[in-house]
């Protein structure tokens, strides 16, 4: 009886939060979203399984302290150097990203900052979509993927990457983060579900040296080891000009092959095709799009 009552809570849980995330009203948030967020991820998240299906073994931090874990929220704020400067005062030697603080690492004081934390903290990311991709070219220590279905799926952004894809590029590439999956619904974005799933990943990690890591970065795009990584937002969809111009500040010369993933809200299939095409002539490389127009929900249903 105890389990069948936890299985219904926990599902009564899940199911309100699914609805916050697609439907965050004040009205909601006022009957409970943040205390219910806190349960369910002091019940599910520090059971969750984990897999690795990248793991070229994690550095060593110039610091022999324990590792201490801090995440920053969507909640937080956009003030991301404030809050990164906090939790290093704090003495967090792990930093957790979400979307918005993984995307700010590829603009320029973004990357200028991923060399000050590096030093004495590692950097994860949540990797729940397609516009994690240049993720791969700034190499986080840690990337955990929230998987369902197969895919890396946000709740609302239309640019699911499929699992296998990821691991592709990671090995073509020779990234040097170790990446994991966990299941999509043991996770959610508060500091507790965050910390704990990355605490017992981290855990779990084989120690080895690392080379020193130099971040190549324009807004929304990356390169590592001649490959570069971009998303497609509605500003470079609407102006592939301007991703032109980035792409070859980036530095051409030594790049084999881009791969692109799309906001599926703004281009169409199509549309995404056409643009690689116009790409490859423009940049005389290779030009991949690599996800597709899927989110939770819609996979939720069978589509893709």
């Amino acid at each position: 009886m105890f389990q069948k009552r936890l299985c219904l809570l926990i599902i009564l849980i899940g199911f309100y939060t699914a609805v916050m995330i697609n439907c965050p009203s004040p009205w909601l948030k006022a009957t409970g979203y943040r205390q219910g967020l806190e349960l369910y991820a002091r019940m599910v998240s520090p059971r969750s399984s984990y897999q690795f299906i990248h793991n070229p073994g994690l550095r060593k931090l110039e610091t022999s302290r324990p590792v201490k874990i801090g995440a920053v929220t969507p909640e937080a704020g956009t003030d991301f150097a404030s809050l990164l400067d906090q939790h290093l005062a704090a003495g967090k030697s792990c930093i957790v990203e979400c979307s918005q603080l993984d995307t700010w690492h590829s603009s320029p004081a973004g990357t200028a900052y991923l060399q000050k934390m590096r030093p004495g903290a590692y950097r994860a990311v949540i990797f729940d979509g397609g516009h994690h991709l240049p993720s791969l070219g700034l190499a986080p220590d840690l990337i955990i993927i929230p998987a369902w279905r197969g895919y890396a799926v946000h709740s609302f952004m239309l640019d699911g990457i499929e699992i296998a894809q990821i691991q592709r590029l990671a090995r073509e590439c020779g990234s040097p983060s170790v990446i994991a999956t966990v299941p999509r619904m043991a996770l959610v974005k508060n500091e507790i579900s965050m910390a704990s799933i990355t605490g017992k990943v981290l855990a779990s990690c084989r120690f080895v040296v690392k080379n020193e890591f130099k971040p190549v970065a324009q807004p929304r795009m990356s390169k590592y080891n001649g490959f570069i990584f971009a998303y497609i937002d509605s500003h470079y969809a609407r102006n592939p000009q301007l991703f032109i111009r980035r792409a070859e500040a980036l530095g051409l010369k030594d790049v084999k092959q881009v791969y692109l993933a799309f906001d599926f809200k703004y281009s169409s299939r199509q549309q995404a095709g056409l643009y690689c095409a116009e790409l490859e002539q423009a940049l005389d490389r290779p030009v991949e799009c690599v996800n597709h127009p899927v989110k939770a929900a819609s996979l939720f249903w069978g589509g893709r």
